[in-house]
């Protein structure tokens, strides 16, 4: 195996473990991660077609995600009023408490996943990780 397959092994299994790690509050890493996006965009919210590419998924791939999070009541779906094909996504007050308490679980579950790296270590791997496009 060549040390690019090395790395995309060694990604997807860090992957793996994070997924297994974080999962608290009833959510799915992805979840929070599609939640987090949400909460921070400027307008807290997104039409699905952006939220699909900062989640590098498809458009498909990402309303499958989103479907239950609505039915659920954490995320809503909005109407914009100047474009009646763009649909927003956007959290709903329980989905913004929810995403408060499970940001604390993450946080405390990310510090023990990386406790033996040293923070030079880490600032490096999340550099060379948003580098891959």
């Amino acid at each position: 195996m060549n040390k690019h397959t090395s790395l995309l092994f060694a990604v997807t299994k860090a992957g793996a473990v994070v997924s297994r790690r974080f999962s608290a509050h009833g959510l799915s890493f992805a979840d929070f991660m599609i939640m987090q996006h949400l909460d921070s965009s400027p307008d807290q919210k997104l039409r699905r077609v952006d939220l699909a590419e900062k989640m590098g998924l498809t458009a498909s791939g990402i309303t499958r995600l989103i479907l239950p999070l609505e039915k659920i009541g954490i995320i809503e779906r909005l109407d914009d009023d100047s474009d009646a094909r763009a649909r927003f996504s956007a959290l709903t007050k329980a989905g913004k408490a929810l995403l408060k308490d499970a940001t604390a679980t993450l946080e405390e579950r990310a510090e023990e996943i990386f406790e033996n790296l040293p923070a030079k270590d880490i600032a490096a791997a999340t550099e060379l990780l948003l580098s891959i496009k």
